[in-house]
């Protein structure tokens, strides 16, 4: 029995070993996830700083058939369950690489016109033709922005 003891003793002090390093590899492993953290809070906070534009807000950056805007985020989450509201709100479109942009392939002339309205809540339709109008409204459909109020579309005639 007492080569059987000394075995076990052996097997007991091993495993006691074992545990121990396991121990210590768990502390240093926490250690490093720690370190991690705190890096990555760190890092998206500069991240969010370089985002901000001057006032504070959150700045986006659009490439709409090429052309370049600069808006923030408040101005395009007016209206909720809209294009924008998707873009930024999920987790599946990034902006491109390299230029820091999301990439729309729409009418830049035709965005400027919905992100004035966006940014204003609308201004004096009638000075749009009807062809113009009408264009418009496809870009409101696109952005799935609710159309403004039928009695600025009035004084034409829309395509349903």
């Amino acid at each position: 029995t007492k080569p059987l003891r000394s075995e076990y003793t052996a097997v007991e002090n091993a495993f006691s070993s074992v545990m121990q390093t396991l121990s210590d590899t768990q502390k240093c492993v926490q250690q490093k996830w720690d370190q991690f953290k705190k890096k990555r809070a760190d890092l998206e906070k500069k991240l969010d700083a370089f985002n901000l534009s001057s006032n504070g807000r959150k700045k986006v950056r659009l490439n709409i058939g090429g052309t370049h805007f600069d808006t923030t985020e408040e101005t395009l989450l007016k209206e909720k369950e809209t294009f924008f509201w998707a873009m930024l709100r999920s987790a599946q479109w990034k902006p491109d690489k390299d230029d820091d942009r999301y990439f729309i392939d729409r009418s830049p002339q035709k965005f400027a016109t919905i992100l004035e309205y966006l940014r204003d809540g609308g201004w004096n339709w009638s000075k749009f033709s009807a062809e113009e109008a009408s264009k418009l409204r496809v870009e409101f459909d696109f952005y799935q922005i609710a159309a403004p109020p039928r009695l600025h579309w009035d004084h034409v005639e829309l395509v349903p």
